[in-house]
């Protein structure tokens, strides 16, 4: 029974941090986006790159946001999820634009890592 609220808890987490990184995407502060990332496979210029190919206004997601598919990824030294998350758009309210991150969770507090921004 603990073992299941930990999982809802880190899940509730995880949806916190995509929703403030889908926000701050939204605003174009890919500094402050790179600034929570321990490590990154993508750094602001490229985010800044991709949603500009993208060619579709970004804006934050709704208050009811629930399209991010995570799973815990399992035989971890610390509880880490892999994270797909749908990104908004002004054109098209959700988009097929994807934004994909690794989430740890160390004894010291998440540790986040984009991997990519892309079309799914």
């Amino acid at each position: 029974m603990e073992s299941d609220q930990r999982s809802v808890a880190l899940a509730n987490q995880v949806r916190s941090i995509v929703i403030d990184l889908l926000v701050l995407l939204a605003d174009g502060d890919y500094e402050s986006i790179m600034e929570r990332c321990g490590y990154s496979l993508m750094d602001g210029d490229d985010l800044r790159a991709a949603v500009a190919e993208y060619g579709r206004t970004v804006v934050a997601p709704p208050p009811d946001y629930a399209f991010l598919r995570a799973c815990e990824l399992k035989a971890r030294a610390v509880p880490t999820w892999h994270v797909e998350a749908d990104v908004w758009t002004e054109e098209d309210g959700r988009s097929d634009l994807t934004l994909e991150m690794v989430i740890e969770f160390e004894p010291s507090g998440p540790v986040i890592g984009i991997n990519h921004l892309h079309v799914l």
